[in-house]
């Protein structure tokens, strides 16, 4: 071949402190260039090694929690069942439960509230103070509070014990009661809102009217 012909020549004409240079030049090019590719290829493979320790932490989670996410999900869809189901008028019933277990309450009715993007939720609240009421039957009570096919449930509570009664309190507590409402209550609440506007944009126009004509 012409070309390795040239190189040898080329060579041959060199010193040999010239040509040890130049082998010393090929060998450190040789050396560099396999250093790079050998650190690309480790590279890559520590970069699938981690995918894959990490893939495998993943599927370990998975499988140790699968149990808690099945409860989670069971839990989930059995709150959205009973968001839907309408529950009963908070102090006839509360007052009914209070009754079985041989308690006084005095209510207080709290303003009921929206919640949601689109005010879907629904949320009715009283206020419940008992005095001198049995440990033992107020536990009871509380219990039965959140049982049902629907959502009721204790959002605050205060205890204070008795003095010299230890087995007595005058608990003070807030039970609220959700609600979701469906698409056609939704539609009926957003009409009514929105006639509302529609009335009080007309009443400020017949002010404002009955104001310039004043002025007049």
């Amino acid at each position: 071949m012409k070309w390795m012909e040239k190189v040898e020549h080329m060579y041959d004409q060199f010193t040999v402190r010239e040509q040890k240079i130049l082998v010393t030049m090929v060998l450190v090019v040789v050396g560099f260039v396999f250093f790079m590719f050998a650190f690309f290829i480790s590279d890559a493979f520590d970069e699938r090694r981690e995918r894959i320790r990490v893939l495998r932490e993943t599927v370990t989670l998975l499988q140790k929690n699968r149990n808690l996410v099945q409860e989670s999900r069971q839990a989930q869809a059995s709150l959205e069942l009973k968001a839907v189901q309408k529950p009963p008028m908070l102090q006839g019933h509360l007052d009914q439960i209070a009754k079985q277990y041989e308690l006084s309450l005095n209510f207080t009715p709290q303003k009921p509230k929206d919640l949601g993007e689109n005010q879907e939720y629904q949320v009715e609240s009283v206020e419940l103070k008992l005095h001198d009421a049995p440990i033992k039957n107020l536990m009871q009570f509380l219990d039965q509070i959140e049982r049902g096919n629907y959502i009721m449930m204790i959002t605050d509570i205060k205890l204070t014990t008795r003095r010299g009664q230890p087995d007595r309190m005058d608990p003070v507590l807030i039970v609220s009661s959700y609600y979701k409402r469906s698409a056609e209550e939704l539609k009926a609440l957003h009409d009514k809102a929105a006639e509302a506007d529609k009335g009080k944009d007309k009443a400020d126009m017949k002010e404002s009217t009955k104001t310039t004509k004043d002025d007049l």
